[in-house]
Order: C-alpha cells, then structure tokens, then sequence
C-alpha cells in the first residue's frame, strides 16, 4: 500500500526526533530545534519539510505543500498569541522559500541536474543558567556545507562550493538582521514560552501495553515469541524473558531498538527462540519494568499451535526517498569533525555575477 505525503513527513518528523535526540535535556538546560529539510520534485516528498523539537519533544511541523505550520502539541494555541502566530507562519513561509532557492543554487554549483538531492539547515537556540546560545549548520546531500559562528556572526564554508553562499551572506547587512531576529530573539523568546509546558510533557510517566506474539522461527524447528511493549513514557525501559522465573536470558533472544511512536510515546520489541523440547519442559515469561509501572509486569507464553503472522516492525518506511533523506541526516552527523567528503564533479565556470545580490533572495 502506498504511503501519502502526509504520512511520510509525520514518519520523517518521528524519525528525526529520534536521531536527533536519545536523552532528554537536563532540568537547568532547554533548547528548541529546527530542522528543514528541502528535497528534489522528483522525490514524492513535499518540496520542503521541517520540524521543531524541544528538549526533544516535537511541538509542530511544517507542511511544504500547504504552507502551514502543524502544531504537535494542543497547549500551544493558548502560549502564542494571535499575532505572534502569524509572524510565526510568515517565518516558517520564509524560510520555506530560502531552503527551495538554497537547493537549486547548490545543484548549480556542483552541476547537479538530474537524481534526488537535499539541502538541510539545522538551527536553533539552548538556554541555561550560563546564559543564550544560538547555532546553525547547512547540508547537502547529507554533508556538512555551512557552519554559523554565532558569537562573531560569520559563516564557515566546509566545502569549496559553499564558499558561494558564505561571501554573500557575509556582504548582507539584512540578512545578518534577519538571522538575528529568528535564532537571537524568536526562538529564544519561543522557548521560554514553550519550555515549562514541554517540561510538564517530560515528567509525565505512560505505563506500556504487553502483547505477546509468535511465529515460526526461520530454518529452526523451534518457535519465536515476541514481546511488543509500546504506549509508554518515558523512553526508558527494561524488557526481559525468564525461564522458570529465572533471568534475564540471553541465548536465543533477540533485542529491538526502541523506537518512536507517533503519539510522542515509545515503543519496543524482544523475541525469544526455543526449541519444542525446551517449551515442553520449561515456563517462559516476559518481564517489562518501566518508571510508570509500581510492580513489573509479566505475560506467560503460551506455546500456540496455531502460529500467528510476524510481527510489524515497528515503523515501517515503503518510500526509497524517505530513507535517502533519514540517511542523508545520519551521515551528516558522523561526517562531522573533518570527515573526508565525497567528491563531486565541478560546475562549469559558474559566474558569481549571474547571482543578485538583492537581500529579498538571499537564501
């Protein structure tokens, strides 16, 4: 079945809030996150994607095809003000534009012209009790391109190409402005706003549901059985099988990664194998321990003679492009730090002047 737009970006966001972000942020330290995400047509994404997380909570997306700004979180609607609302959308409209406009500048330079491509710009501000801090970094195809230094307001390019972009925000006195409006003060003022009610979102504890399911394991006689924990917050839990009230087990059991649902809970999967010897003479049980729960729970399995279809995993991708982009954002983080670049084929003699230097079109 295929998947709709709108589900690949709600997926793309998860996925996203998930890398980015594998532990909370600490009582003293807040930070909101944005990352947009422009993308080739040829994609079947939205031109432009993009998210906003904080400490780790996704709180709205952004929704390229309509131009609206989805909100995550239903408390919002009585934080913002109307008016700071609309500027807030306006922003979103803006930036919207630049990553498209950022994109096809960037094809130029490397003489990209056919296959899927990304631009990304990952920004953003943290607050603690030392103070405000803001930070930016631009990537194409899943390299790092630019980075902002945000005490001197300059720009880095980590490759040549980039070097384009770089001396022209450099020589734009409004788009310096610009960026100080949006990382310096918006998004700081937005997590203050934002922070105490994402705060409440942290602390709250969501016991999991157990469901246990099996299957016959592959080239064994034996079987498989599955221990889907999900529903429960916060991310951390421990999930074990015993034999005969006895544990954890180790041999024959494999471990899920805990994964992300769609609801801002979590999710996790440990299948056990045995032979039909070892069910016949042993009791195999399922033990999940979650902060939420006051005792541990524990599901029995039953041996079935009548197996069940496999498990779904847990988020299940059916679009090529979604993870090129998901892998383009990995390889970005662990390109960081001087990684060697892959190399691209040079575009032939693009002239800077062909470029305005009108600060409406700065990218």
């Amino acid at each position: 079945m295929a998947v709709s737009l709108l589900m690949q970006y709600q997926i793309l966001a998860v996925l996203l809030t998930l890398l980015l972000f594998n532990t909370s942020a600490s009582a003293v330290t807040h930070r909101l996150d944005y990352l947009f995400t422009a993308t080739t047509k040829n994609s079947g994404l939205p031109s432009v994607v993009a998210v906003a997380i904080i400490d780790g909570v996704q709180i709205e997306y952004y929704d390229g095809n309509t131009k609206e700004v989805i909100l995550r979180q239903d408390w919002i609607e009585n934080v913002l003000e109307p008016k700071a609302w609309t500027t807030h959308v306006e922003d979103a409209i803006e930036q919207h534009n630049k990553m498209e406009r950022a994109l096809k500048r960037t094809m130029m330079q490397f003489n990209h012209t056919k296959g899927i491509h990304t631009y990304q710009r990952w920004g953003g501000c943290e607050v603690s009790e030392e103070g405000s801090k803001v930070y930016w970094n631009d990537a194409y195809d899943g390299n790092y391109f630019i980075k902002y230094d945000d005490k001197n307001q300059t720009w880095t390019a980590t490759m040549e190409k980039a070097s384009f972009f770089t001396r022209k925000w450099e020589a734009s006195r409004w788009f310096k402005e610009f960026i100080r409006t949006i990382f310096q003060d918006e998004c700081i003022k937005l997590l203050k706003k934002y922070s105490p009610n994402v705060t409440q979102i942290l602390e709250r504890k969501v016991p999991p549901e157990v469901r246990l399911f099996q299957k016959k394991a592959d080239h064994s006689a034996g079987s498989g059985v599955t221990c889907h924990v999900t529903g429960f917050y916060p991310r951390e839990v421990e999930v074990t099988w015993l034999r005969d009230g006895q544990g954890p087990l180790e041999e024959g059991v494999w471990s899920g990664e805990v994964l992300p649902n769609m609801d801002g809970t979590y999710q996790v999967r440990k299948t056990l194998t045995v032979s039909p010897e070892e069910q016949k003479r042993h009791r195999y049980t399922c033990q999940v321990d979650h902060a939420s729960l006051g005792e541990n729970i524990e599901k029995e399995w039953v041996p079935e003679t009548g197996l069940h279809p496999g498990l779904l995993a847990g988020v299940v991708l059916g679009v090529p492009v979604l993870i090129a982009v998901i892998a383009g954002l990995v390889i970005w983080k662990k390109r960081q730090a001087g990684a060697n670049q892959p190399d691209y084929k040079p575009a032939h003699g693009t002239d800077q002047s062909e470029v305005s230097s009108n600060s409406s079109n700065s990218s």
